[in-house]
Protein backbone atom coordinates (compact mmCIF):
# COMPACT_ATOMS: atom_id res chain seq x y z
CA UNK A 1 0.00 0.00 0.00
CA UNK A 2 2.82 2.38 0.89
CA UNK A 3 4.55 1.57 -2.39
CA UNK A 4 1.34 2.39 -4.33
CA UNK A 5 0.96 5.73 -2.54
CA UNK A 6 4.59 6.56 -3.24
CA UNK A 7 4.13 5.78 -6.94
CA UNK A 8 1.01 7.97 -7.09
CA UNK A 9 2.80 10.85 -5.37
CA UNK A 10 5.86 10.43 -7.62
CA UNK A 11 3.71 10.37 -10.76
CA UNK A 12 1.76 13.45 -9.67
CA UNK A 13 4.95 15.30 -8.77
CA UNK A 14 6.60 14.47 -12.08
CA UNK A 15 3.56 15.55 -14.06
CA UNK A 16 3.23 18.76 -12.03
CA UNK A 17 6.87 19.60 -12.58
CA UNK A 18 6.38 18.89 -16.28
CA UNK A 19 3.99 21.84 -16.45
CA UNK A 20 6.93 24.14 -15.78
CA UNK A 21 9.37 22.62 -18.25
CA UNK A 22 10.39 24.96 -21.08
CA UNK A 23 8.32 24.78 -24.25
CA UNK A 24 9.13 26.60 -27.48
CA UNK A 25 7.04 29.69 -28.14
CA UNK A 26 6.96 29.11 -31.90
CA UNK A 27 3.58 27.26 -31.98
CA UNK A 28 2.00 30.21 -30.15
CA UNK A 29 3.62 32.60 -32.63
CA UNK A 30 2.15 30.56 -35.50
CA UNK A 31 -1.30 30.73 -33.89
CA UNK A 32 -0.98 34.49 -33.41
CA UNK A 33 -0.06 35.09 -37.05
CA UNK A 34 -2.67 32.72 -38.50
CA UNK A 35 -5.44 34.02 -36.24
CA UNK A 36 -4.66 37.68 -36.89
CA UNK A 37 -4.49 37.53 -40.68
CA UNK A 38 -7.59 35.29 -40.89
CA UNK A 39 -9.70 37.64 -38.79
CA UNK A 40 -8.39 40.63 -40.74
CA UNK A 41 -9.56 38.98 -43.96
CA UNK A 42 -12.91 38.25 -42.28
CA UNK A 43 -13.40 41.92 -41.45
CA UNK A 44 -12.66 43.01 -45.03
CA UNK A 45 -14.90 40.31 -46.52
CA UNK A 46 -17.78 41.38 -44.25
CA UNK A 47 -17.53 44.86 -45.79
CA UNK A 48 -16.97 43.86 -49.44
CA UNK A 49 -19.70 41.19 -49.43
CA UNK A 50 -22.30 43.64 -48.17
CA UNK A 51 -22.85 41.65 -44.97
CA UNK A 52 -22.23 44.71 -42.78
CA UNK A 53 -25.05 46.54 -44.49
CA UNK A 54 -27.31 43.48 -44.53
CA UNK A 55 -26.78 42.49 -40.91
CA UNK A 56 -26.41 45.81 -39.10
CA UNK A 57 -27.72 48.72 -41.20
CA UNK A 58 -31.13 47.49 -42.35
CA UNK A 59 -32.53 46.48 -38.99
CA UNK A 60 -35.72 48.11 -37.76
CA UNK A 61 -36.23 45.63 -34.92
CA UNK A 62 -33.38 43.89 -33.09
CA UNK A 63 -33.11 40.90 -30.75
CA UNK A 64 -30.84 42.12 -27.94
CA UNK A 65 -29.32 39.94 -25.25
CA UNK A 66 -30.72 40.37 -21.75
CA UNK A 67 -28.86 43.18 -20.03
CA UNK A 68 -27.25 44.36 -23.27
CA UNK A 69 -30.20 46.27 -24.70
CA UNK A 70 -28.08 49.44 -24.49
CA UNK A 71 -25.77 48.14 -27.22
CA UNK A 72 -26.87 49.81 -30.44
CA UNK A 73 -25.50 49.50 -33.99
CA UNK A 74 -23.89 52.61 -35.41
CA UNK A 75 -25.07 54.17 -38.67
CA UNK A 76 -23.85 52.47 -41.83
CA UNK A 77 -20.52 54.31 -42.13
CA UNK A 78 -19.95 53.90 -38.42
CA UNK A 79 -20.23 50.12 -38.74
CA UNK A 80 -17.92 50.21 -41.77
CA UNK A 81 -15.32 51.99 -39.63
CA UNK A 82 -15.80 49.42 -36.85
CA UNK A 83 -15.06 46.56 -39.24
CA UNK A 84 -12.09 48.41 -40.72
CA UNK A 85 -10.71 48.84 -37.19
CA UNK A 86 -11.30 45.13 -36.56
CA UNK A 87 -9.31 44.29 -39.68
CA UNK A 88 -6.46 46.73 -38.90
CA UNK A 89 -6.17 45.64 -35.27
CA UNK A 90 -6.11 41.99 -36.38
CA UNK A 91 -3.19 42.74 -38.73
CA UNK A 92 -1.32 44.49 -35.91
CA UNK A 93 -2.06 41.50 -33.68
CA UNK A 94 -0.61 39.14 -36.29
CA UNK A 95 2.48 41.30 -36.78
CA UNK A 96 2.96 41.78 -33.05
CA UNK A 97 2.99 45.56 -33.39
CA UNK A 98 1.66 47.29 -30.26
CA UNK A 99 0.36 43.80 -29.59
CA UNK A 100 -1.49 44.29 -26.28
CA UNK A 101 -3.34 47.38 -27.49
CA UNK A 102 -4.18 45.80 -30.86
CA UNK A 103 -5.43 42.57 -29.28
CA UNK A 104 -7.55 44.52 -26.78
CA UNK A 105 -9.11 46.69 -29.49
CA UNK A 106 -9.84 43.64 -31.64
CA UNK A 107 -11.42 41.74 -28.74
CA UNK A 108 -13.65 44.63 -27.66
CA UNK A 109 -14.81 45.49 -31.18
CA UNK A 110 -15.47 41.87 -32.12
CA UNK A 111 -17.45 41.41 -28.89
CA UNK A 112 -19.41 44.57 -29.74
CA UNK A 113 -20.53 43.37 -33.17
CA UNK A 114 -21.29 39.91 -31.74
CA UNK A 115 -23.50 41.14 -28.90
CA UNK A 116 -25.57 43.69 -30.85
CA UNK A 117 -28.17 41.16 -32.01
CA UNK A 118 -28.83 37.48 -31.30
CA UNK A 119 -29.70 36.97 -34.95
CA UNK A 120 -26.22 37.95 -36.10
CA UNK A 121 -24.53 35.30 -33.93
CA UNK A 122 -22.64 32.50 -35.68
CA UNK A 123 -21.23 29.37 -34.09
CA UNK A 124 -17.57 30.34 -34.40
CA UNK A 125 -17.90 33.78 -32.73
CA UNK A 126 -17.52 32.26 -29.27
CA UNK A 127 -14.27 30.55 -30.22
CA UNK A 128 -12.95 33.75 -31.81
CA UNK A 129 -13.58 35.73 -28.63
CA UNK A 130 -11.99 33.07 -26.42
CA UNK A 131 -8.85 32.88 -28.56
CA UNK A 132 -8.67 36.68 -28.74
CA UNK A 133 -8.86 37.01 -24.95
CA UNK A 134 -6.26 34.28 -24.44
CA UNK A 135 -3.87 35.82 -26.95
CA UNK A 136 -4.29 39.25 -25.35
CA UNK A 137 -2.93 37.97 -22.06
CA UNK A 138 -0.31 35.69 -23.60
CA UNK A 139 3.35 36.35 -24.49
CA UNK A 140 2.62 35.57 -28.16
CA UNK A 141 4.30 38.84 -29.22
CA UNK A 142 7.59 38.14 -27.47
CA UNK A 143 9.08 36.24 -30.38
CA UNK A 144 9.16 37.15 -34.09
CA UNK A 145 7.19 40.40 -33.72
CA UNK A 146 7.63 44.06 -34.60
CA UNK A 147 7.35 44.94 -30.91
CA UNK A 148 10.85 43.50 -30.50
CA UNK A 149 12.22 46.30 -32.68
CA UNK A 150 10.88 48.84 -30.20
CA UNK A 151 11.92 46.83 -27.16
CA UNK A 152 14.38 43.97 -27.83
CA UNK A 153 14.31 42.96 -24.15
CA UNK A 154 10.81 41.56 -24.68
CA UNK A 155 12.19 38.55 -26.53
CA UNK A 156 11.68 35.08 -25.09
CA UNK A 157 12.08 31.78 -26.93
CA UNK A 158 10.61 29.46 -24.32
CA UNK A 159 7.69 29.59 -21.90
CA UNK A 160 6.43 27.17 -19.24
CA UNK A 161 4.75 24.15 -20.76
CA UNK A 162 1.44 24.88 -18.99
CA UNK A 163 0.99 28.04 -21.09
CA UNK A 164 0.99 26.10 -24.36
CA UNK A 165 -1.13 23.38 -22.77
CA UNK A 166 -3.89 25.88 -21.95
CA UNK A 167 -4.24 26.76 -25.65
CA UNK A 168 -4.18 23.08 -26.61
CA UNK A 169 -6.94 22.18 -24.15
CA UNK A 170 -9.00 25.10 -25.43
CA UNK A 171 -8.83 23.76 -28.98
CA UNK A 172 -9.48 20.18 -27.85
CA UNK A 173 -12.77 21.37 -26.31
CA UNK A 174 -14.04 22.28 -29.78
CA UNK A 175 -13.72 18.68 -30.92
CA UNK A 176 -14.98 17.09 -27.70
CA UNK A 177 -18.12 19.20 -27.46
CA UNK A 178 -18.79 18.78 -31.17
CA UNK A 179 -18.69 15.03 -30.51
CA UNK A 180 -21.03 15.39 -27.53
CA UNK A 181 -23.54 17.25 -29.67
CA UNK A 182 -23.72 14.23 -31.99
CA UNK A 183 -24.54 11.72 -29.24
CA UNK A 184 -28.23 11.36 -30.06
CA UNK A 185 -30.37 8.79 -31.82
CA UNK A 186 -30.87 10.85 -34.97
CA UNK A 187 -27.15 11.09 -35.56
CA UNK A 188 -26.04 7.62 -34.45
CA UNK A 189 -28.91 5.35 -35.54
CA UNK A 190 -30.57 7.01 -38.50
CA UNK A 191 -27.88 9.40 -39.72
CA UNK A 192 -30.68 11.67 -40.83
CA UNK A 193 -28.75 14.95 -40.45
CA UNK A 194 -25.90 13.76 -42.67
CA UNK A 195 -28.37 12.20 -45.12
CA UNK A 196 -30.33 15.46 -45.49
CA UNK A 197 -27.13 17.50 -45.88
CA UNK A 198 -25.90 15.12 -48.59
CA UNK A 199 -29.24 15.31 -50.36
CA UNK A 200 -29.11 19.12 -50.31
CA UNK A 201 -25.57 19.02 -51.73
CA UNK A 202 -26.60 16.56 -54.43
CA UNK A 203 -29.53 18.76 -55.49
CA UNK A 204 -27.29 21.83 -55.51
CA UNK A 205 -24.89 20.22 -58.00
CA UNK A 206 -27.67 18.67 -60.10
CA UNK A 207 -27.36 15.04 -58.95
CA UNK A 208 -30.13 12.61 -58.06
CA UNK A 209 -30.62 12.93 -54.30
CA UNK A 210 -32.81 9.79 -54.13
CA UNK A 211 -29.69 7.63 -54.38
CA UNK A 212 -28.55 8.98 -51.01
CA UNK A 213 -32.04 8.74 -49.50
CA UNK A 214 -32.29 5.06 -50.56
CA UNK A 215 -28.90 4.13 -49.16
CA UNK A 216 -29.15 5.17 -45.54
CA UNK A 217 -26.24 2.96 -44.51
CA UNK A 218 -23.82 5.41 -46.13
CA UNK A 219 -25.11 8.37 -44.07
CA UNK A 220 -25.05 6.29 -40.87
CA UNK A 221 -21.49 5.15 -41.53
CA UNK A 222 -20.35 8.71 -42.24
CA UNK A 223 -22.12 9.92 -39.08
CA UNK A 224 -20.22 7.41 -36.95
CA UNK A 225 -16.94 8.34 -38.64
CA UNK A 226 -17.51 11.99 -37.75
CA UNK A 227 -18.20 11.11 -34.09
CA UNK A 228 -15.05 8.98 -33.94
CA UNK A 229 -13.12 11.80 -35.61
CA UNK A 230 -14.24 14.33 -32.98
CA UNK A 231 -13.36 12.16 -30.01
CA UNK A 232 -10.15 10.50 -31.23
CA UNK A 233 -8.48 13.33 -33.14
CA UNK A 234 -7.40 15.26 -30.00
CA UNK A 235 -5.35 12.23 -28.89
CA UNK A 236 -3.38 12.28 -32.15
CA UNK A 237 -3.04 16.06 -32.16
CA UNK A 238 -1.51 16.25 -28.70
CA UNK A 239 0.95 13.38 -29.35
CA UNK A 240 4.11 14.90 -30.91
CA UNK A 241 4.66 11.71 -32.94
CA UNK A 242 1.34 12.02 -34.77
CA UNK A 243 0.51 15.74 -34.47
CA UNK A 244 1.63 16.66 -38.00
CA UNK A 245 -0.41 13.94 -39.71
CA UNK A 246 -3.39 14.73 -37.48
CA UNK A 247 -3.09 18.40 -38.43
CA UNK A 248 -3.22 17.61 -42.15
CA UNK A 249 -6.21 15.36 -41.49
CA UNK A 250 -7.95 18.34 -39.88
CA UNK A 251 -7.07 20.47 -42.92
CA UNK A 252 -8.58 17.90 -45.30
CA UNK A 253 -11.80 17.39 -43.32
CA UNK A 254 -12.39 21.08 -42.65
CA UNK A 255 -11.73 22.13 -46.23
CA UNK A 256 -14.27 19.55 -47.41
CA UNK A 257 -16.73 20.98 -44.87
CA UNK A 258 -16.09 24.51 -46.14
CA UNK A 259 -16.70 23.43 -49.75
CA UNK A 260 -19.77 21.27 -49.14
CA UNK A 261 -21.56 23.02 -46.27
CA UNK A 262 -22.47 26.67 -45.55
CA UNK A 263 -20.20 26.87 -42.49
CA UNK A 264 -18.60 30.28 -43.01
CA UNK A 265 -15.00 30.56 -41.84
CA UNK A 266 -15.43 28.12 -38.95
CA UNK A 267 -13.47 25.30 -40.70
CA UNK A 268 -10.63 27.72 -41.41
CA UNK A 269 -10.70 28.86 -37.79
CA UNK A 270 -10.43 25.25 -36.58
CA UNK A 271 -7.46 24.64 -38.89
CA UNK A 272 -5.53 27.70 -37.75
CA UNK A 273 -6.29 26.86 -34.10
CA UNK A 274 -4.68 23.46 -34.59
CA UNK A 275 -1.36 25.10 -35.50
CA UNK A 276 -0.72 25.17 -31.74
CA UNK A 277 -0.14 21.38 -31.95
CA UNK A 278 2.46 21.50 -34.74
CA UNK A 279 6.03 20.53 -33.72
CA UNK A 280 8.00 23.61 -32.74
CA UNK A 281 10.99 22.57 -34.83
CA UNK A 282 8.93 22.58 -38.05
CA UNK A 283 7.54 26.03 -37.35
CA UNK A 284 11.06 27.10 -36.37
CA UNK A 285 12.43 26.07 -39.77
CA UNK A 286 9.74 28.06 -41.57
CA UNK A 287 10.19 31.12 -39.38
CA UNK A 288 13.98 30.87 -39.62
CA UNK A 289 13.94 31.43 -43.37
CA UNK A 290 11.76 34.52 -42.98
CA UNK A 291 13.79 35.72 -40.00
CA UNK A 292 17.14 35.51 -41.75
CA UNK A 293 15.69 37.34 -44.74
CA UNK A 294 14.40 40.20 -42.56
CA UNK A 295 17.62 40.20 -40.57
CA UNK A 296 19.74 40.54 -43.71
CA UNK A 297 17.53 43.06 -45.52
CA UNK A 298 16.84 45.44 -42.65
CA UNK A 299 20.04 44.86 -40.66
CA UNK A 300 18.27 44.90 -37.31
CA UNK A 301 20.58 45.35 -34.39
CA UNK A 302 21.04 42.49 -31.97
CA UNK A 303 18.96 39.34 -32.35
CA UNK A 304 15.50 40.85 -32.81
CA UNK A 305 14.55 38.50 -35.67
CA UNK A 306 17.46 36.10 -35.44
CA UNK A 307 16.14 32.58 -34.72
CA UNK A 308 17.70 30.11 -32.35
CA UNK A 309 17.67 32.06 -29.09
CA UNK A 310 17.46 30.56 -25.63
CA UNK A 311 15.59 33.17 -23.57
CA UNK A 312 13.15 31.66 -21.07
CA UNK A 313 10.01 33.43 -19.85
CA UNK A 314 9.80 33.36 -16.07
CA UNK A 315 6.51 34.29 -14.39
CA UNK A 316 6.88 35.89 -10.97
CA UNK A 317 3.74 34.24 -9.62
CA UNK A 318 4.37 30.70 -10.71
CA UNK A 319 1.29 29.14 -9.12
CA UNK A 320 -1.26 31.96 -9.43
CA UNK A 321 -1.34 32.15 -13.24
CA UNK A 322 -1.72 28.37 -13.84
CA UNK A 323 -4.53 28.38 -11.26
CA UNK A 324 -6.34 31.21 -13.06
CA UNK A 325 -5.91 29.38 -16.36
CA UNK A 326 -7.27 26.17 -14.83
CA UNK A 327 -10.36 27.98 -13.51
CA UNK A 328 -10.85 29.59 -16.93
CA UNK A 329 -10.86 26.19 -18.63
CA UNK A 330 -12.92 24.53 -15.88
CA UNK A 331 -15.71 27.10 -16.30
CA UNK A 332 -15.86 26.34 -20.02
CA UNK A 333 -16.12 22.63 -19.31
CA UNK A 334 -18.71 22.88 -16.55
CA UNK A 335 -21.14 25.21 -18.31
CA UNK A 336 -21.60 23.12 -21.49
CA UNK A 337 -21.75 19.85 -19.54
CA UNK A 338 -24.42 21.18 -17.17
CA UNK A 339 -26.41 22.56 -20.11
CA UNK A 340 -26.00 19.26 -21.95
CA UNK A 341 -27.34 17.28 -18.98
CA UNK A 342 -30.25 19.67 -18.42
CA UNK A 343 -31.32 20.14 -22.03
CA UNK A 344 -30.31 16.96 -23.83
CA UNK A 345 -28.21 16.83 -26.95
CA UNK A 346 -30.88 18.24 -29.29
CA UNK A 347 -31.48 21.54 -27.52
CA UNK A 348 -27.87 21.77 -26.33
CA UNK A 349 -26.66 21.61 -29.91
CA UNK A 350 -29.09 24.19 -31.19
CA UNK A 351 -29.95 27.87 -31.09
CA UNK A 352 -30.79 28.04 -27.39
CA UNK A 353 -27.12 27.66 -26.58
CA UNK A 354 -25.78 31.09 -27.54
CA UNK A 355 -22.16 31.84 -26.68
CA UNK A 356 -21.41 28.47 -25.15
CA UNK A 357 -20.21 26.10 -27.87
CA UNK A 358 -23.24 26.45 -30.13
CA UNK A 359 -22.79 23.44 -32.42
CA UNK A 360 -25.51 23.50 -35.08
CA UNK A 361 -25.79 19.92 -36.25
CA UNK A 362 -29.56 19.64 -36.66
CA UNK A 363 -31.28 20.08 -40.02
CA UNK A 364 -34.20 22.54 -39.97
CA UNK A 365 -37.06 23.36 -42.28
CA UNK A 366 -39.15 26.22 -40.96
CA UNK A 367 -42.15 28.35 -41.80
CA UNK A 368 -43.30 31.36 -39.80
CA UNK A 369 -46.16 33.73 -40.66
CA UNK A 370 -47.47 36.74 -38.68
CA UNK A 371 -51.04 38.05 -38.84
CA UNK A 372 -52.86 41.17 -37.72
CA UNK A 373 -56.24 40.07 -36.34
CA UNK A 374 -59.35 42.26 -36.41
CA UNK A 375 -60.95 41.62 -33.01
CA UNK A 376 -64.39 42.71 -34.18
CA UNK A 377 -64.69 40.60 -37.34
CA UNK A 378 -62.01 37.95 -36.73
CA UNK A 379 -60.49 38.63 -40.15
CA UNK A 380 -56.72 38.41 -40.53
CA UNK A 381 -54.16 40.30 -42.62
CA UNK A 382 -50.66 38.93 -43.08
CA UNK A 383 -47.94 41.22 -41.75
CA UNK A 384 -45.02 41.91 -44.07
CA UNK A 385 -42.06 40.98 -41.88
CA UNK A 386 -39.60 42.28 -44.49
CA UNK A 387 -40.37 45.82 -43.32
CA UNK A 388 -38.95 45.07 -39.88
CA UNK A 389 -36.35 42.31 -40.22
CA UNK A 390 -33.46 41.33 -42.46
CA UNK A 391 -33.50 37.85 -44.09
CA UNK A 392 -30.86 36.69 -41.59
CA UNK A 393 -33.00 37.81 -38.67
CA UNK A 394 -36.05 36.07 -40.11
CA UNK A 395 -34.15 32.79 -40.51
CA UNK A 396 -32.80 32.80 -36.97
CA UNK A 397 -36.12 33.89 -35.47
CA UNK A 398 -37.96 31.03 -37.21
CA UNK A 399 -35.87 28.56 -35.17
CA UNK A 400 -36.17 30.24 -31.77
CA UNK A 401 -39.52 30.66 -29.92
CA UNK A 402 -37.99 33.23 -27.56
CA UNK A 403 -37.12 35.46 -30.49
CA UNK A 404 -40.63 35.04 -31.94
CA UNK A 405 -42.21 36.26 -28.70
CA UNK A 406 -39.72 39.14 -28.52
CA UNK A 407 -40.67 40.15 -32.07
CA UNK A 408 -44.38 40.13 -31.23
CA UNK A 409 -43.76 42.36 -28.21
CA UNK A 410 -41.78 44.81 -30.33
CA UNK A 411 -44.43 44.80 -33.07
CA UNK A 412 -46.97 45.84 -30.43
CA UNK A 413 -44.81 48.88 -29.74
CA UNK A 414 -45.04 50.14 -33.33
CA UNK A 415 -47.73 52.81 -33.96
CA UNK A 416 -49.50 50.93 -36.76
CA UNK A 417 -49.89 47.72 -34.72
CA UNK A 418 -50.17 49.04 -31.18
CA UNK A 419 -53.94 48.46 -31.00
CA UNK A 420 -54.03 45.24 -33.03
CA UNK A 421 -54.10 41.63 -31.96
CA UNK A 422 -51.06 39.84 -33.40
CA UNK A 423 -50.83 36.12 -34.05
CA UNK A 424 -48.02 34.02 -35.44
CA UNK A 425 -48.11 30.50 -36.81
CA UNK A 426 -44.81 28.64 -36.71
CA UNK A 427 -43.92 25.17 -37.94
CA UNK A 428 -40.49 23.64 -37.40
CA UNK A 429 -39.36 20.34 -38.87
CA UNK A 430 -36.16 19.02 -37.29
CA UNK A 431 -34.16 16.29 -39.00
CA UNK A 432 -36.96 15.35 -41.39
CA UNK A 433 -39.64 14.78 -38.74
CA UNK A 434 -43.23 15.88 -39.13
CA UNK A 435 -43.34 19.59 -38.28
CA UNK A 436 -44.23 20.79 -34.80
CA UNK A 437 -46.56 23.77 -35.06
CA UNK A 438 -47.06 26.52 -32.48
CA UNK A 439 -49.52 29.41 -32.41
CA UNK A 440 -48.42 32.63 -30.73
CA UNK A 441 -50.95 35.25 -29.73
CA UNK A 442 -49.32 38.32 -28.24
CA UNK A 443 -47.89 36.94 -24.98
CA UNK A 444 -49.82 33.65 -25.00
CA UNK A 445 -48.30 30.51 -26.48
CA UNK A 446 -50.37 27.37 -27.02
CA UNK A 447 -48.84 24.13 -28.24
CA UNK A 448 -50.86 22.47 -30.99
CA UNK A 449 -48.98 19.20 -31.19
CA UNK A 450 -46.59 16.91 -29.36
CA UNK A 451 -42.99 17.90 -29.91
CA UNK A 452 -40.27 15.30 -29.92
CA UNK A 453 -37.82 18.16 -30.48
CA UNK A 454 -38.48 19.83 -27.16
Amino acid sequence: MNALLKNIVRTWTNNFEGLYKPASLYPLVALRIAFGFTMSAWGILMILSGRVSEVFSRQVIRFPYDGLEWLQPLPFWGMIIVFLLISVSAVLLAAGWFFRAAATVFTLLFAYVSFIDKASYLSYYYLVMLLAVMLTFSPAHRLFSIDLIRKPSLRVDYAPNWLLLVFKVQVIMVFVFAGMAKLNSDWLYSGIQVSLWLQDIAQAVGLNSSVIANNGWFAIGLSWLLVIFDFLLPHFLIDPKTSTRAFWTVVLVQMLAMILLPTGIFPLLVVLSCTIFLPAEKIHRLVSGISYFLFDVFQFKGDVFKPGGSYMLEFRRKRLLPTVALLFLAAQVMLPVVMYLNMGSFRWADTAFHFSWDVRINHHRNSLVFYKVDKATGSTIQISVDKFLTPIQQQRMSEDPIMVKSFIRQLKETPELATSEIEAYSCISVNGRAPDCITYSNETVSLLGDSSYE
